[in-house]
């Protein structure tokens, strides 16, 4: 297997790079493991007359990869800059384009990724406010607009006023490694999904019948329609509310 890592950092052995080379000292020693600083290179769109001579080096790595990490921290609430431009002028690359401006994945369709990034605030305060949802936002919307299949998200909070990696979130980085060294081939979470799916409205069901139960009164002879609505109601709320937590919201946020 070939490991990718892009770092997005203004430090190359910042906190940042340091929860990155956590992850890559986990994976096997068989593995071909190459970390690319992007601050190394001079990275600037293609023109018509001539194309990045950067952007042709670090795509000829992405391109021999099987696996990207991508890592850049969270500043005033979105991805690091560096890492940002570099997105930008890798977008003909990475997707292509259909006669009406639709983005329609490319060449790397079905690699897989790993996102990465860290802020200044707490934990704590991160899971409140979600500082770090636009970084992960914007890493997916690229990503998955190219083909690629995410893995998984770790945040590494609390860089303020420290200067080195926090060890829990070291020991999270490794397991990350050993994760993605030993991640099931196949993609297809089909069966997973309705499974989770089930659970998720036999929970919702119960929260529903109870909470009828306790405000209304509604299991008795005559109430058919109150109960029907009451039910209908509580459980259109609850299901849209968890759907739009877990696919518009909700990001590693510990």
């Amino acid at each position: 297997m070939r490991y990718l890592a892009l770092l997005g950092s203004h430090e190359r052995h910042g906190i940042t790079a340091g929860y990155l080379d956590a992850v890559t000292a986990a994976l096997p020693d068989s593995a071909n493991v190459e970390t690319v600083f992007l601050r190394d290179y001079d990275i600037y769109p293609d023109t018509k007359e001539q194309s990045c001579p950067a952007l042709d080096e670090i795509e000829a790595k992405m391109a021999a990869s099987d696996f990207w990490i991508i890592c850049a921290p969270t500043y005033w609430g979105g991805m690091s800059g560096v890492m940002k431009q570099f997105f930008d002028c890798m977008r003909f690359r990475l997707v292509r384009m259909n006669s009406v401006a639709d983005t329609l994945p490319g060449k790397y369709k079905d690699k897989h990724y790993l996102s990465m990034t860290s802020c200044f605030i707490s934990s704590t305060e991160n899971l409140a406010t979600g500082i770090t949802d636009q970084t992960f936002v914007t890493i997916d919307r690229v990503l998955t607009g190219a083909g690629l299949i995410k893995v998984g998200e770790f945040v590494g909070t609390g860089t303020w006023g420290t200067k080195k990696p926090r060890p829990e979130k070291l020991a999270e980085c490794t397991r990350w490694g050993k994760k993605i060294a030993n991640r099931p081939r196949k993609d297809d979470n089909t069966l997973k999904r309705y499974i989770l799916l089930f659970i998720m409205i036999a929970v919702m069901a119960l929260i529903t019948m109870g909470l009828q139960a306790w405000w209304f009164g509604v299991f008795a002879a005559g109430k058919f329609w109150l109960t029907y609505a009451t039910f209908v109601v509580i459980f259109y709320v609850l299901l849209a509310s968890i759907l739009h937590f877990f696919t518009f919201v909700r990001h590693r946020r510990r």
